[in-house]
């Protein structure tokens, strides 16, 4: 992958960060406790629509920073 377009999937995944929602498809994670689509038996960085555990241990910084990760070392980043 070329540089630039790593650049803009970092900076793609910071936005994400930012706005709580899931790295990989860009979902809302299952933070609405009040909401008819929260799940109990997941964290509330589980992503429903992708169905992936974005961060089992609770540590969205740390999930963010593998993300960034993966993308710098041309590992798979998809739902």
């Amino acid at each position: 992958m070329k540089a630039k377009k790593k650049v803009s999937l970092i900076s793609e995944i910071l936005d994400r960060y930012d706005e709580g929602v899931c790295f990989y498809c860009g979902s809302t994670l299952n933070r609405d406790f009040e909401g008819d689509d929260y799940d109990e038996g997941y964290s509330p960085d589980w992503c429903p629509n992708c169905c992936k555990n974005i961060d089992p241990y609770d540590d969205w910084d740390q999930a963010c920073l593998d993300a960034i990760n993966k993308v710098i070392h041309d590992e798979p980043f998809e739902a």
